[in-house]
């Protein structure tokens, strides 16, 4: 039945690469998609979880920005000036919005959330994430290719110590993030 993921690949890269987005999204598609061009796995499988992945741990960042209006605390900075402008923008160009998310560092999360807020068509939404994490994970995979093809068979070593770098990276700077969180909400205590 899983004979299309058969060959020497491990079960572990696979998995990495569907979970990997709902722990740090470009860590993971960096790992799929070098993994895919070094061959450590199978290009159409890995593309499939990492596109899979990233899509269902985008849509529920739906969800805290709908439920969020729920609360009186936060419903009331919904009716401010500036607020509704900001709904009708995001409204009318929500398709930009979602690129522009995808692609910007540190807006990813914001942007989801407030196309809760906003009461974005959910379906619309779900479409445009698609769309959006369709693009960038083919972008990844393509330039790791590319590169690999660039590189040649006999150094295609290089695309992991590349990726492999890129994802440590990643980690080392949510762990600092975090950490530096934990300190501030410390201090203000």
């Amino acid at each position: 039945m899983l004979d299309f993921l058969r060959e020497s690949t491990p079960y572990w890269v696979y998995w990495f690469a569907f979970l990997g987005p709902f722990w740090q999204e470009d860590a993971a598609v960096a790992f799929a998609a070098t993994a895919s061009a070094s061959g450590m796995g199978r290009p159409l499988p890995l593309f499939i979880a990492i596109y899979v992945g990233l899509f269902l741990s985008d849509i529920w960042k739906y969800w805290p920005g709908y439920y969020a209006l729920k609360v009186k605390r936060f419903a009331h900075y919904a009716e401010k000036k500036h607020v509704t402008d900001l709904k009708d923008k995001v409204q009318t160009n929500l398709l930009a919005t979602l690129f522009a998310a995808r692609f910007i560092p540190l807006t990813r999360i914001p942007a989801y959330v407030a196309c809760g807020y906003f009461h974005v068509n959910y379906i619309k939404y779900c479409l445009y994430i698609a769309i959006t994490a369709l693009v960038y994970v083919a972008l990844a995979f393509g330039i790791c290719h590319l590169l690999g093809t660039i590189l040649g068979e006999h150094l295609k070593w290089a695309l992991p110590a590349i990726g492999i770098p890129i994802v440590i990276l990643f980690l080392c700077y949510n762990y600092w993030k975090a950490r530096r969180s934990e300190s501030k909400a410390g201090s203000t205590e």
